[in-house]
């Protein structure tokens, strides 16, 4: 597959946060089943270096449904990688999203993960980790287009390992 992006889930890679143990509860493992497929997709598209193939591993916070299953658009969004931000999201931005990102030529949104919420819903992932939403270690991107978002995304970053 040429570009791929994969919808996967915020706190994938936070075993010991809220979020990942009742999302993990109530729907029976399935938060480690997606940190395994992000992990298949990263190291599948990793071995094949000569190939112009790329992914994009979206983890949007809690989808915020259906009271706002509508499209707000990239200036009520937020990007940010590491993990360690969340948020809420309707299932139509997430939609849409994954559109702009399977079709952005920007070099940045390849091969890397992004963490997706609206602005004012972000939370921290664990409780620990509430200095990042001042903390100038994790950027927090916004803008008015989607392109503009994607800027300052950052290539071939996973979670930020020592948080």
């Amino acid at each position: 597959v040429g570009r791929y992006v994969v919808i996967s889930s915020g706190s994938t890679t936070r075993p010991n946060s809220l979020g990942f143990k009742f999302t993990e509860m109530a729907v029976a493992g399935i938060m480690t089943q997606k940190r395994i497929g992000e992990v298949g997709v990263r190291d599948a598209y990793s071995s094949n270096k000569s190939s112009s193939s790329s992914y994009t591993i979206m983890r949007p916070g809690g989808l915020d449904e259906p009271k706002q299953n509508i499209i707000q658009g990239p200036s009520a969004l937020e990007i940010s990688q590491g993990d360690v931000l969340s948020g809420f999201v309707s299932r139509a931005d997430v939609a849409e999203v994954a559109v702009e990102l399977a079709m952005s030529s920007l070099p940045n949104v390849k091969n890397t993960a992004i963490e997706l919420y609206y602005q004012n819903k972000v939370v921290p992932v664990d409780r620990g980790f509430k200095k990042y939403l001042q903390d100038s270690d994790v950027e927090r991107l916004h803008a008015n287009s989607y392109e503009g978002l994607f800027q300052g995304v950052k290539a071939n970053y996973d979670y930020l390992a020592d948080a």
